[in-house]
Formats: structure tokens, sequence, C-alpha cells
């Protein structure tokens, strides 16, 4: 089979993909956004038919005129920045009939090998369900307050409902979870068979192919990326859905693990590496090792050019009446370690503190720094599994502090 029948086969299951999801989702090219691709969780949406595809979404969802959600794809598709949003209200046609649903939904923008934005695929999970369950809820509550008897089985009751709300959500997410997951499985089979082949045709072809071979390389190069960008959504998704354990770990082993992994890169950098005494923590070994090989690797790969590489990796005990205001860990402690990364690196400016920690953000471009834009999503998941924060203070030029609070 040819290379190019297998990045054939490699669309079909990414299409395949898509059409068995239980989440709307649809594909929208050029800046008409045309419909290309789209399952019927979201033709059901969207209250259409096949007929949609090939059509300019705004013609094909005429009630769309007079909502946001046109002017925010146009931004998405200018300014090349996802848009993600909750519990956000859009008026649909469906059956005939004019009807208000709920979706937290996000619109990603896809680009080309010249970064340049040609299409958005855009995700939603319909929660009006939920929105009417939490709005029933809030009159209940209203109501209760009116209310002077039969009190204590009002209020159970209204507690129950709340409950089969929560639980209907982590059921969401968990499929979402495992559909990410078993996603990142199927992908990983053909690209390495692309890869496989890539590799035939350059070692016995490449005389053959003459300038070809050039081709060859950046689709090797592609698909390598991809194939790392598979690896690290599925660590994500390993860390959102495995269950965290609670025994002791020597912060000072798993510090001189990540050092000697990375001991071939702090040699190529000339990179000094300073640590002072690091607590004992209870957790996960092997996520806190994650979490500390991703700062510790971001330290030295966003370095100053010319300058070798100084980090710093120490440790001290904040009471939980000094936190920063902006402390948000899942659950409180009477006080939690402060560990804190310290480079000499590029560092950033600090307005974009909300972003870093988001998946597939990146502030630079992949030409200048690799990488898929999850490692930092990965570390924050690890710090939120041990009940903990991490936050970040830098400036461009001045190197950056990330900060990581761990209970005590």
């Amino acid at each position: 089979m040819s290379a190019d029948s297998e990045m054939l086969d490699n669309e079909a299951i990414f299409r395949a993909l898509v059409m068995e999801s239980p989440i709307p989702i649809a594909l929208l090219v050029g800046r008409e956004m045309i419909i290309t691709v789209a399952n019927k969780p979201q033709l059901a949406v969207w209250g259409k038919g096949a007929n949609v595809f090939g059509m300019p979404l705004a013609k094909a969802i005429p009630e769309m005129e007079g909502q946001p959600f046109l002017a925010i794809l146009d931004e998405v598709f200018t300014t090349g920045v996802t848009f993600a949003t909750d519990s956000t209200p859009a008026h649909m046609m469906i059956d005939g009939v004019m009807k208000t649903v709920y979706f937290d939904f996000s619109f990603k923008p896809l680009k080309n090998k010249q970064g340049a934005v040609y299409g958005i695929i855009a995700t939603g999970v319909e929660i009006t369900l939920q929105v009417a369950a939490h709005q029933a809820l809030l009159l209940r509550e209203e109501q209760l307050r009116q209310q002077s008897m039969e009190l204590d089985r009002q209020v159970a009751e209204r507690t129950q409902q709340l409950e089969d709300s929560i639980q209907d959500l982590k059921r969401s997410n968990q499929n979402l979870q495992q559909f990410a997951y078993i996603a990142s499985h199927d992908l990983q089979e053909p690209l390495r068979k692309i890869q496989q082949f890539g590799d035939l045709l350059q070692n016995q072809y490449r005389t053959e192919l003459g300038e070809g071979i050039t081709y060859l390389e950046r689709m090797q190069n592609a698909a390598h990326r991809m194939s790392s960008l598979i690896r690290d959504l599925l660590s994500y998704s390993r860390i959102s859905t495995q269950r965290r354990t609670s025994q002791p770990v020597s912060l000072t082993t798993i510090v001189e693990d990540v050092v000697q992994n990375l001991e071939l890169l702090i040699q190529e950098t000339a990179a000094t590496i300073q640590t002072g005494d690091l607590p004992q923590v209870a957790g996960d070994a092997s996520q806190l090792e994650q979490l500390f090989q991703n700062l510790v690797s971001n330290a030295l790969k966003f370095r100053r050019f010319g300058v070798a590489p100084q980090i710093q990796i120490v440790s001290s005990e904040v009471m939980a009446s000094d936190l920063p205001v902006d402390f948000k860990p899942h659950r409180l402690a009477n006080g939690y370690y402060r560990i804190d990364v310290v480079d000499n690196g590029i560092g950033f400016e600090e307005k974009y503190l909300d972003r870093i920690f988001m998946v597939f953000q990146r502030l630079h471009g992949r030409s200048e720094y690799a990488g898929t834009g999850i490692g930092l999503a990965i570390c924050e998941k690890v710090v939120l599994n041990h009940g903990g924060w991490i936050n970040a203070q830098s400036r461009p030029g001045q190197g950056a502090t990330f900060s990581v609070y761990l209970p005590l």
C-alpha cells in the first residue's frame, strides 16, 4: 500500500472518529465557514439534514443571524485564537420550532503548514437539561425560603437533585476522557505506518525521488509532530482519569531522576541546576515526576540565545493564612509547601498567565520552540490532582518563576 493510501486511510479514521463521537463536532472551512464535516449529534443540534454540507454556515443555519456565533467564528478565523465558553444560550430552529438551548462549546482554528488559518473545528456539549435543572433548583430554593412547613423534606429533595446533576456532569466528563483516550490509541497506528513507509521510501528510493525527497521529509516531520501531540494528549487523558495515590514521595529523589533524564540536554545547553532542601509529600510519584520534568524542560527550552540556563529549585513552607489572594486549591489544608522553579530564560508577559496552563496554548511559534502546548496543562492537572495550585511570575527577558503549592 502506498504512502498516499496510508494518508487517506488516516484521514478516513479521523473522519470516522468524528462521525462516531457522541459530542457534536463540525469542521468549517474558509472565512465563509463552509460546512465540510458534521456528525449526527451536530446535525441534530442544528435541526438540519445532510443537505447542509458544502453550504456556508450563515446560509445553512439562517437563524444564526443576529446571534454572536458568526462574529465569534470570524474573530477566531482572523486571530487564530481558540474561543471557548460555558453555558451559552443559542436559539435554534428544530422541527420547525424556535428553541433555546445551552452549550459548553469551543471554536478551535486549524492552520496549514504556513501557519495560516484555513478552517475551524467547532465542538460543543449541550447542557440544556443541566441548566434547566439548575434554574429549577434556584426556583425551588426561593420557594423553600418562603415556606415554613415540611422544610426538611424539601431541602433533602433539592440536595438529591443537585447530587444527581453533579453525577451526570461527572459521567459526561468521564465519557469525554474515554473518547480522547481511545482516539489517541487508534490514531497512533496509522501514524506509525506513515513513518515506516516514509523511512522505506527515503532509504530505498532516495535517488529516484530527486527533489521529491523534500516533500517526503516534510511529511515525516508532520507525522512526527502529530505523534508527539497524540502522546501528550494521551498523557493528559491518563492524568485526568488515573486515581491519585497517596504514598510518601521524596521530591529530592524526583528532581534527581528528572536531572538524570535530561542529562544530555543539560550538557548540550551548559545548564546549571541548583536545588535546595526539598520536602517529602503525599502523592503519585509518576505524576510528580511528570510535573517537574515539564517545568525543568521548559526552563531549558525557553533559554536566552547565547546564555547558559541557570535553574534553581527551592522550597519553603506557607501557612494557609499567608497564601496569595488568587490561590484556588481543590481543598484547603493548614499549610503548604511552596516549590519554586526559577530560571533565567526569555520569560513572558504576565498578561498571558491565564493562557499558559490551557491545552494547546502557545506563546511562541513552533518554528521558534518545538512543543505541543500541552506540557503546562499537564503540570496544572497534576498539581490539582494533589490538592494544590500552580502559578507563575515573569517578565520578558528576565526569566520566569513557576510556584507549585502542595499540601503539608
